[in-house]
């Protein structure tokens, strides 16, 4: 009865709304904000839940976007440079911390709606790079997602860099589970689990399927996903 109700309020989004707006009430929203530079915007909506997070931004003309009834518990947002964007849609959570990073300039890191995370960075540093991670994924704790790897490798021969930022492009209805790295260059289709300890170094573009080892690669095909837990014989 209790998990019917549940899920009716989550598929009534006026109802939904409610709730939340009644459920904000009961909770201190607090979000320390350190921003030096000219021109940056941060729009956050009214329903969204802020605890014991952190927005720092050193830089100009940058955003902060902010869906409804999202929740963030222990998060940093950090912005060094200009022309960033990070867009956070509706019914996004962030459980257990992280840290949501970008270093340089024109970078984006976009999540979609219904998206929940227990703890993860997210990373996109070096200029145009994005993390766009699509609507109804789930990430476990002790996840890396990044653009780029902080410091340059040379070729000893030419001396010329040799690891440059690559976007990272994650689908919708993705499951991650503990302890993944997810690295610069890499698509994941939709509807795909990443199994836990995973280091993905290159991209899945196929659908249903289980993804895990190190380097990762295709365990199983034909596969989907529910949050549920579901019993046997249920």
């Amino acid at each position: 009865m209790k998990t019917k109700l549940k899920n009716f309020i989550k598929s009534n989004k006026k109802l939904f709304q409610l709730f939340w707006f009644v459920r904000k009430k009961q909770v201190v929203s607090t979000l320390k904000k350190n921003i030096i530079g000219k021109n940056n915007k941060s729009q956050i909506s009214f329903l969204s839940n802020f605890h014991n997070c952190v927005l720092e931004i050193i830089g100009h003309n940058n955003e902060l976007i902010v869906g409804e009834c999202s929740e963030f518990k222990n998060v940093k947002i950090f912005i060094s440079g200009s022309h960033n964007k990070i867009v956070i849609g509706d019914r996004v959570s962030f459980v257990r911390g992280g840290e949501i990073w970008i270093e340089d300039n024109n970078c984006s890191i976009v999540v979609g709606d219904k998206t929940t995370f227990e703890n993860v960075h997210l990373a996109a540093t070096e200029d145009n790079s994005e993390i766009i991670i699509g609507e109804d994924c789930m990430f476990a704790y002790d996840i890396d997602v990044r653009t780029g790897d902080s410091h340059s490798i040379l070729d000893a021969s030419t001396n010329q860099r040799t690891n440059y930022a690559k976007s990272v492009i994650i689908g919708n209805h993705v499951w991650v589970a503990s302890h993944c790295s997810i690295l610069k260059g890499v698509k994941i289709g939709n509807n795909n689990i990443v199994g836990t300890r995973s280091l993905v170094i290159k991209s899945f573009l196929e659908e249903g399927c289980v993804i895990g080892g190190n380097p990762a690669g295709i365990l199983r095909s034909g596969v989907t996903w529910e949050r549920q837990r579901i019993k046997p014989n249920a």
